[in-house]
């Protein structure tokens, strides 16, 4: 699986380097723009913080200077989960993060984000760029004004941290948990208390007791929050979150007004940025793996009878989820005809 996973990306690599070199150079009588952008995640941040900052500096090397970026870390101009708002209403030019948190305000878009028990790291991929997946995440940002793309990816996550053992499904009853996305109506659906939370906010609220466990993302990207210091059981699979996505979106009024040339540099960079994330997030989980078993980490998984609940569980709420939104529906029928006829060519092909 390794070595497919490496030679997918090594693929993406240099079908994302030709898109960079479609983009640019930048035309010479383009006028320079300066744009404020804010990440959901800091740099710090192994893999996807670095991608977000990854991202930023690509776009401005390929502009030759007719691009400023400057680039804001998490919460520095407004509290996460508000960047949406932000840049609807002009406080802010651009955002990178990712479309579960506004899921409250636009359900469709925790699709766009992850899927429980959903499509794998190149079934998301294909869907989100030889698919409809852009084009519906375009379209639904467009109805408020934002131009939007999905601009990173990353493998599955872990399940989560846990201060006690999940030997079956009733022990998610009464739990108090961070868990975001679709995978939080899950549990919650099971009895557990959930709650989302932004990265900087997770650990002393882990380590005060207002939460008993938590889920965030790949293991070197929970080992930069250390969450290992609390809790010990460390479980997998990520069920809730097989693949991952990041969004890039700028208000439209701003995007409009770039050149041609300008934008091609950020989508072909937000392609560029999908397989360097790709490749970095396989590339560091077995050094935290290791890590953590030195650290005294209980490196489980779910039983087969937990995972069950789960499963059935996931699909009521994706079926309750798509009959109170149209959008949903649309991009939930659409992402599930494309997976079912890529999957198929994936067992016919796969050794």
């Amino acid at each position: 699986m390794l070595k497919k996973s490496i030679k997918f990306v090594a693929g993406a690599v240099s079908a994302a380097a030709l898109a960079v070199a479609i983009a640019g150079p930048v035309q010479a009588q383009d006028k320079k723009v300066r744009i404020t952008m804010q990440t959901a995640f800091n740099p710090s941040l192994s893999v996807i913080g670095e991608a977000s900052k990854h991202f930023s500096d690509l776009v401005m090397a390929m502009s030759g200077g007719s691009i400023e970026i400057r680039f804001y870390e998490a919460g520095k101009l407004v509290p996460t989960f508000e960047m949406f708002d932000a840049v609807k209403g002009g406080t802010l030019d651009a955002s990178y993060g990712w479309p579960g948190y506004i899921m409250g305000k636009i359900p469709a878009m925790t699709l766009f984000g992850a899927v429980p028990f959903g499509a794998t790291t190149e079934e998301y991929l294909a869907w989100v760029l030889e698919g409809n997946g852009n084009k519906l995440f375009a379209e639904i940002y467009a109805k408020h004004g934002i131009h939007a793309m999905i601009c990173g990816f990353i493998g599955p996550e872990a399940a989560g941290w846990f201060a006690k053992e999940i030997k079956t499904a009733d022990d998610f009853k009464g739990l108090k948990v961070r868990y975001a996305g679709l995978g939080g109506e899950v549990l919650s659906k099971l009895g557990a208390s959930v709650t989302v939370l932004p990265a900087g906010e997770i650990f002393p609220n882990l380590e005060k007791g207002v939460i008993d466990a938590t889920e965030f993302s790949m293991p070197s990207i929970d080992k930069n929050l250390g969450f290992y210091k609390i809790a010990k059981n460390y479980y997998f699979p990520g069920w809730h979150q097989p693949a991952s996505t990041a969004e890039f979106f700028m208000k439209k009024d701003k995007w409009d007004a770039l050149s041609p040339a300008q934008k091609a540099i950020f989508e072909g960079a937000c392609k560029a940025n999908m397989a360097w994330e790709i490749a970095r997030g396989i590339g560091e989980q077995a050094a935290a793996l290791d890590f953590y078993r030195k650290e005294g980490v209980n490196i489980r998984r779910f039983p087969d009878e937990v995972m069950a609940v789960l499963k059935k569980t996931t699909d009521e709420v994706m079926a309750e989820q798509a009959a109170k939104d149209a959008d949903f529906k649309r991009v939930w029928d659409d992402m599930q005809a494309y997976v079912a006829k890529a999957r198929e060519w994936g067992k016919l092909g796969t050794p």
